[in-house]
This record gives structure tokens, C-alpha cells and sequence, in this order.
């Protein structure tokens, strides 16, 4: 991770996807509840014998169809963290809009009044449950819930009319076929949210091996020089370490290059273990290692001990020998006045890296 990066979310991948197409989702149906409202209202000429009624069921689907958006807007101000309570609320709304509307359905078909309304409010009833049960598989409980809430009252009406037979077998036929809806599309939508987590997953995996060095698990040059640039352009102290391998071409010569390879490994871990959590840790190629150090710490000391554990090392051969390793480093602090740059820090590294070979190997230069 570069220094600086935000920190993760803290919800997770597949319950802001839940929350997202939940949402989503529920933009699509709002205005049709009042929609069918206002058809069955004006075929009932509820408006000329009631308007207070009329206008009043009008305002409570507005109503609703404007939270579904509230909810929606307030979760997009935060997705990392209101996932799970937007999800809570949407589902609120969605199962009271559902609720009311099978009362309306149950009494529209009761009131006599609304007699030329009937075969309206049953198509309307049925089509709303239908979308019901399709768009909002997202949850088959709740699913399953909101289209009863929808359905069910109108359905029990015609059976206890007891008047239309046919009409009332073809209604249960319809709801056993509402159960097997929201049941194949939740595995339809599972199904996706599987292969969408599978494909962040591999993305994520693609993208970690691109920043990583495969042979220390340490970051790669091109990463630590993302960072390096980032860091540069924040006003939090900064400070880079340059380490190099002593004479390691002589040890890969002697001892063979597996041997070396677990030379670099170890020295990698130690690197790890010597600096702050937060401190961005590289291999810059070869035996070159660079550490990019954020804020204000005893970092001389820090790596005076990092030279000590690696001087420490005995790494065994298969030949029953052991390597001793040394290792040279150079410690250069950002000064905005002196380096201006990513680059010129790196140089004035790397100067006192030089210096350090020169001056015997095995020791630590500051720029």
C-alpha cells in the first residue's frame, strides 16, 4: 500500500453491491404504484366522490416514491459506510409502499362504488406483484414479503366474493408462480454476485502482482516510484533509504543463485521487521532495496539496526556452508528548498549510498 492511501471501505465488496442494485432497482417501480393509482382512481371516479381520498393516497405514494430517492441520495454520500442502513431503509419503504398499495387493491374490489375499477385494480395488482417479485430478488425473504404484502389482500377478496371462481384459481396459480419468480431470480442474482466478486477478486490479484516483486513479496521499483511521487506532494516529513547487498554478485557466484534468491528474501523480511507498518518497502532491482519513510522517527537508528540483523545473518547453502551478508545504506531526508523533486531526493540517496561503498561497506551515510 502507498503510503497516504485512503484505508479500505469498510463495507464490504458485496453489500455495497446489494445496496447499489437494491437501489437501483428501486427507482424503477415507484412511480408506477401511483401511476396505477391514479388510473384505477380515475376509472372509479373516486376524484368526482371523494377527491380528499383521491388526492390523499395520491400524496402517500409521492410520498414514498420521493424516500426511495431520499434513501438512495443519502446513501451515495457515504457508500462505505451506510451500506447496510440504506439497505434497512430501502427495504422500509419498499414493503410499506407494497402494504399499501394491497389495501388499496382490497378496497377498491370491496367498495361497490368502485365497480368499473375492479379489472383495472386486479391487472394493476398483478403486474405490480410481478415486478415485485422479479426486481427485488435481492433478498427472496423480503421478496417475498413485499409481493404477499401487494398480492394477497386482493386475492383474498376474490376468494371470499366467492364470485369469479376462475378468476380466483388463476390468481393462486399466479402467486405459486410469484414463489418460483423470486426463487430463480435470487439464484440468478447470487449467480452474478458470484461471478462479479470472483472477477474483483482476480482484478485485485492482477493488480497486487503489478505493484509486488515476486521474489520478496515486497513492492516493485515502478510502485515504490508511484509512491515516491505521491509522498512528494504532501507536507508530512519524508525520508528514503537506499540499501545494497555487499558484493553479492561474488555470492551468487560462489554459493549459486538459489542461494542468493534466499539471500534477498531474508533480507526483505528483515527490512519488513526493522521499519514502521506504515513504511513502503522495495526491491529496486538487482540486490538494490529502497524503504520510503513517512513522518518523524529515529530512523538513523532504525536502520542501524536493520544493518546490524542483516550482518547477523547466517543463510545455509546446500553445501552445508553458511553467507554472511553485509549491507550499505544511504538515508537522505526531504527538504523541499535542497531537492524539489522526487528524483533529486532519490540522487541525494543514492549519493550517500555511493559514499558508503566507498567508505568500506557495511555502514550506514546520511545525504
Amino acid at each position: 500500500m502507498v503510503p497516504g492511501d485512503p484505508a479500505a471501505t469498510h463495507a464490504n465488496p458485496t453489500l455495497r453491491q446489494r445496496a447499489e442494485d437494491l437501489h437501483e432497482r428501486a427507482m424503477l417501480g415507484g412511480v408506477f404504484y401511483l401511476l396505477s393509482w391514479l388510473i384505477v382512481a380515475w376509472i372509479g371516479d373516486v376524484w368526482e366522490r371523494s377527491a380528499r381520498t383521491a388526492a390523499l393516497l395520491s400524496l402517500v405514494f409521492i410520498l414514498l416514491w420521493v424516500l426511495r430517492l431520499l434513501v438512495r441520495a443519502w446513501y451515495r454520500r457515504d457508500p462505505s459506510t451506510r451500506a447496510a442502513a440504506s439497505l434497512r431503509r430501502q427495504w422500509a419503504i419498499l414493503l410499506t409502499t407494497g402494504g399499501v398499495w394491497g389495501w388499496v387493491a382490497a378496497w377498491s374490489l370491496l367498495e361497490p362504488a368502485l365497480g368499473r375499477a375492479n379489472a383495472v385494480t386486479l391487472l394493476s395488482t398483478v403486474s405490480l406483484a410481478m415486478a415485485f417479485a422479479q426486481v427485488f430478488s435481492v433478498n427472496p425473504r423480503l421478496s417475498l414479503l413485499g409481493t404477499s404484502l401487494v398480492f394477497v389482500p386482493m386475492l383474498s377478496v376474490v376468494l371470499l366474493q366467492n364470485r369469479a371462481p376462475g378468476v380466483a384459481m388463476v390468481l393462486m396459480l399466479t402467486l405459486v408462480y410469484l414463489v418460483a419468480v423470486i426463487g430463480r431470480s435470487h439464484r440468478e442474482y447470487e449467480g452474478k454476485l458470484a461471478l462479479d466478486q470472483e472477477l474483483r477478486e482476480q482484478r485485485d490479484r492482477f493488480a497486487e502482482q503489478s505493484r509486488t516483486d515476486a521474489l520478496t513479496g515486497v513492492a516493485n521499483r515502478g510502485h515504490f516510484q508511484q509512491g515516491l511521487a505521491a509522498c512528494i506532494e504532501t507536507t508530512v516529513p519524508l525520508a528514503l533509504l537506499i540499501a545494497d547487498l555487499d558484493h553479492f554478485k561474488a555470492i551468487n557466484d560462489r554459493y549459486g543463485h538459489t542461494a542468493g534468491d534466499q539471500c534477498l528474501r531474508q533480507v526483505a523480511a528483515i527490512m519488513r521487521q526493522c521499519f514502521p507498518a506504515d513504511a513502503l518497502v522495495a526491491r529496486l532491482g538487482g540486490e538494490e532495496f529502497g524503504v520510503l519513510l513517512r513522518g518523524e522517527a529515529a530512523y538513523e537508528k532504525m536502520a542501524e539496526t536493520f544493518r546490524e540483523q542483516v550482518a547477523r545473518l547466517r543463510i545455509g547453502t546446500s553445501d552445508g556452508e553458511h553467507v554472511v551478508l553485509t549491507i550499505s545504506l544511504g538515508l537522505a531526508y526531504f527538504q523541499p528548498e535542497r531537492h524539489g523533486d522526487g528524483d533529486a531526493l532519490y540522487a541525494a540517496a543514492d549519493a550517500a549510498l555511493y559514499r558508503a561503498k566507498q567508505a568500506g561497506r557495511n555502514r550506514l551515510e546520511l545525504a
